[in-house]
């Protein structure tokens, strides 16, 4: 993830709204993405703020991204932590998975694998393919979770499926090289060429060496 802080001299508040009848989660997202609204983070951020206040998990998620990276606001890693939490707790996938990753990173939190893994397990089991190539990962190298290669297997496949490029690289090179399943060139190129059309410079090269 790349980090741009930007700096701000005053935080953003919500006296400039408009109307109070207007949806703030509606017109925040319009702001913070471009759509029907010129793109200004600094504009998003107090109907974001408004629309996480009253529970809405996807504006929770926003505003914590908006903090971890300083868009329209001072960067503020403990903000994003509080936002994320509340996100995650009402089961938003993109607050799950940005959770997860702070706790691997351990930058505003203590870093911890377990609670990491508790994160992506619970994204992945909502049908998120990006959680579900983490969590095979993490249980074909045992890290946050007992090493189990038949799980790890399990959930790539399930990852692959979901269109994750890196689970379809991974699980290429799996049948490639017959590692947990049988090996099949096939089913390899299969895989491998599904990542190289979304663009995964890896199974270009996989596959070059799968044709050689």
């Amino acid at each position: 993830m790349i980090m741009f802080p930007i700096k701000q001299e005053r935080q953003p508040g919500i006296t400039n709204m408009s109307n109070e009848d207007e949806d703030p989660s509606e017109i925040g997202q319009q702001f913070f993405y471009g759509a029907g609204r010129k793109r200004s983070y600094l504009k998003a951020l107090p109907y974001l703020l408004k629309a996480a206040k009253l529970n809405d998990p996807h504006c929770q998620n926003l505003v914590g991204y908006c903090y971890e990276l300083g868009l329209g606001a001072n960067k503020d890693l403990r903000k994003a932590i509080f936002w994320y939490r509340r996100a995650a707790k009402n089961d938003d996938i993109e607050a799950l998975g940005n959770l997860a990753l702070q706790y691997e990173k351990g930058e505003a939190v203590k870093a911890n694998l377990r609670k990491a893994f508790a994160l992506y397990k619970k994204a992945a089991e909502l049908g998120d393919g990006w959680a579900q190539c983490n969590v095979a990962v993490a249980y074909l190298e045992g890290l946050g979770t007992k090493q189990d290669r038949v799980e790890g297997l399990r959930w790539l496949q399930k990852a692959a499926q979901k269109g994750d490029a890196k689970a379809q690289y991974n699980l290429g090179l799996a049948y490639r090289d017959g590692e947990g399943v049988s090996q099949n060139n096939r089913q390899a190129r299969k895989w491998l060429e599904r990542a190289e059309k979304q663009s995964y410079k890896k199974a270009t090269r996989a596959l070059k060496s799968l044709r050689n």
